[in-house]
């Protein structure tokens, strides 16, 4: 049905189909006026030559009759009889001369008969019809006939001619109309391929440029040219607006990121600073002082040292991911080679289990058909970590965390647009926390995005996934129900 609807919706059928049911009722219409015309064509010709033959006979007996008047032999019968004999004579020599035939009859007795039996004459006698063309088959034969009187002499003459002495006409005639219809039809194939060329080409022209994502640069009728400068305009602008955005994009990007790096570092720096400024006034004191320092006073400058070195390990922490972030070729290395996704996935499962509290059920499912991919497995590793760690928060009772692999063919267009088409190792990690709202969906992969409180986490985690697995040339998406949990799905191509 899909395919039906595509062949209807191209231009060439939606040009071919109406121009061919115009040209099939223009071939309907004119057989139909070609037959009413071939037949009124051939009864009014046929009817003129039984006309003008009735009139040369007419004139044939006018004539003796006359010549009678002329010698007053009108009373002779006997010199009437003779008349009428060379009458009959040059009627026959007429009728003959013209491929006719002919029965004459006087008070029903017959003077002149072309029928080789009486039941023949017999049945044109019957059949004939004064002053009327009529048709009259015998034998498997179609005749004509024409009856008219001759009243002086009580004649009734009936003219015969055979209808196959019309066929050459009739052949003729629709020989004509049919090459008539031949040349309409090849019009219409003229006009289809023209209406092609004009049409589709400049079209497919277009389009050919769009799906290769180029700008058309049709040259040829005004419409078409007009609309290509157009389209070529739109996406001129679209690029324009396309580089805008980005920009726009990187600053925003930049701002958030200076604005975190800010926040973060300043918190850091408070303690690191606090305690120093602390440790530095108490050793001070105890100098000008002239005294040894005391126990307590050793143990609060531990706990200043302490909080200084985990400041100092967070900031650390903090540069390495923010470092992570910035490299744009993660991939370039020793560290690049075969990577195992489902013994990746099971080591995972083996590590999550022994570290995650006991009311978290950590469940792997391997598809064996998986082949190797090209990555770098530490990265890969410490994405799915980052992903685990995240649903292991969002379960604070407890609950399941299932990571499955399987092969994921990506066909045509998919869900999301930017999926590109291909075969891919598709690592899906599900857990049955909180989940999270659309909102927060739309923002968990920028850099120092979080919802958890200030002291337990640092925004980067899902940042840091999203970079590693572009560097894979992969996706990640996310899918989430506020209540219902998280499904994260990790795309990585198979080469």
């Amino acid at each position: 049905m899909k395919d039906i609807k595509h062949i209807t919706n191209k231009l060439a059928f939606r040009i071919i189909l109406p121009v061919s049911i115009l040209v099939l009722i223009a071939g309907i219409i004119l057989y139909i006026f070609v037959l009413r015309y071939i037949s009124d064509f051939t009864n009014q010709h046929i009817k003129n030559e039984f006309l003008w033959a009735w009139g040369e006979i007419y004139t044939i007996c006018d004539k003796s009759l006359n010549e009678l008047l002329k010698t007053n032999d009108i009373d002779n019968e006997k010199i009437v009889r003779i008349k009428k004999g060379l009458t009959i004579s040059s009627i026959e020599d007429f009728l003959h001369q013209n491929r006719l035939k002919g029965i004459i009859t006087e008070n029903k007795k017959e003077l002149l008969s072309c029928c080789n039996t009486p039941e023949k004459s017999r049945i044109f006698i019957d059949a004939a019809q004064a002053n009327t063309v009529s048709s009259v088959k015998y034998d498997g034969i179609e005749y004509y006939t024409y009856q008219a009187d001759f009243e002086p002499w009580s004649w009734q003459i009936i003219i015969i001619k055979d209808s196959t002495a019309y066929s050459s006409l009739i052949d003729k005639v629709k020989i004509s109309y049919l090459s008539t219809g031949i040349s309409l039809t090849l019009a219409g194939l003229l006009i289809l391929c023209y209406l092609n060329r004009a049409v589709k080409y400049p079209i497919n022209n277009i389009i050919t440029s769009l799906k290769a994502n180029k700008q058309p640069e049709y040259k040829g009728i005004y419409e078409f040219e007009f609309l290509s400068n157009s389209v070529a305009e739109m996406m001129e602008e679209r690029q324009r607006m396309i580089k805008h955005i980005m920009e726009e994009q990187k600053l925003k990007g930049i701002r958030i990121l200076a604005s975190g790096v800010a926040h973060n570092f300043n918190n850091m720096l408070v303690g690191v600073l606090g305690y120093a400024s602390l440790l530095s006034m108490k050793l001070e004191n105890a100098k000008r002082e002239n005294r040894l320092l005391k126990e307590e006073d050793l143990d609060e400058l531990l706990k200043c040292t302490k909080t200084i070195e985990t400041s100092a390990q967070k900031a650390s922490t903090l540069a390495r991911e923010l470092s992570g972030l910035s490299r744009k070729k993660m991939l370039e290395g020793d560290s690049v080679g075969p990577v195992d996704i489902n013994k990746l996935v099971t080591e995972m499962q083996r590590l999550l289990s022994d570290t995650f509290p006991k009311n978290i059920e950590v469940i792997a499912i391997t598809d064996n058909n998986i082949p190797v991919i090209t990555g770098d497995g530490m990265q890969l590793e410490q994405a799915l970590l980052n992903i685990a760690i995240n649903s292991k928060d969002a379960m604070p009772d407890g609950g399941k965390l299932t990571i499955q692999t399987s092969i994921a063919d990506i066909k045509g267009k998919s869900k999301y647009h930017y999926l590109k088409p291909g075969r891919y190792a598709a690592v899906q990690i599900r857990d049955t926390g909180t989940g999270m709202d659309e909102d927060t969906l739309n923002h968990i992969f920028e850099p120092f995005f979080t919802t958890k409180p200030v002291d337990k986490g640092t925004g980067l985690g899902l940042a840091t996934v999203y970079s590693i697995i572009k560097a894979h040339d992969g996706y990640v998406i996310a899918e989430s129900t506020p209540g219902k949990g998280s499904l994260f799905t990790i795309y990585l191509p198979i080469k």
